[in-house]
């Protein structure tokens, strides 16, 4: 008799602890109220580095396209990079910026900031560009105007210098219409996005004229 009322109170004292732990559990969790917000970021402009269906030029609108296309021709014009292959890749017939310039405005990016930075290059310096807000054309105007930001490091791996940060305006006139380029046949776009050509210079844009402000 003694033995079964020792197991009796074993199995009301595992339940209670049993208890005991499940409602300190409970309480704990109500108290942190932990809950998972799962986020996707894009680490990468490129359709293959971040989930869902890229955008089209149609959905984003005739200005919005227009003004990233802007956007990708300034960094084209000014970025420099500490790589001396980077320079040759750009000043070729082939480039982003000698594809969406005409004749007499790839000329003088190419014997002005071409050669500087190509001086850049060599050098071991690095610089960006960024245009500091939305392109704009005033009214009955035939140039957009185009306020950009670059800044350059001049010494490598050297933090204790700080960069030079220079602002501008360009007044640019530019030839756009919505879609890919129709003055070549479609194979032939292909092939040259399937060569590694940048997708900038596939679209109707066209810089004809660059003012400096």
């Amino acid at each position: 008799m003694k033995k079964l009322i020792m197991f009796l109170l074993g199995i009301t004292m595992l339940g209670l602890v049993g208890g005991v732990v499940y409602l300190a559990g409970g309480i704990f969790d109500a108290g942190w109220n932990q809950r998972i917000f799962p986020f996707f970021f894009q680490p990468n402009n490129l359709s293959e580095m971040r989930p869902g269906v890229p955008q089209t030029a149609e959905y984003m609108g005739n200005s919005q396209f227009l003004n990233l296309l802007v956007r990708k021709y300034i960094t084209e014009y000014f970025y420099a990079a500490p790589d001396p292959e980077n320079i040759a890749r750009r000043i070729g017939a082939n480039g982003a910026l000698a594809r969406m310039s005409s004749n007499a405005v790839f000329e003088e990016w190419y014997s002005n900031q071409g050669a500087q930075i190509q001086r850049l290059a060599e050098n071991k310096s690095m610089r960006i560009a960024r245009v500091m807000d939305d392109i704009y054309q005033p009214s009955n105007g035939q140039y957009w105007v185009v306020n950009y930001e670059l800044i350059t490091w001049t010494r490598p791996n050297d933090f204790s210098v700080a960069p030079t940060v220079t602002r501008g305006t360009m007044y640019m006139d530019i030839t756009y219409e919505m879609g890919m380029r129709n003055d070549v046949g479609i194979g032939v776009l292909h092939e040259f996005l399937e060569n590694g050509g940048d997708p900038a210079a596939v679209f109707n844009f066209r810089v004809n004229r660059i003012i400096q402000g």
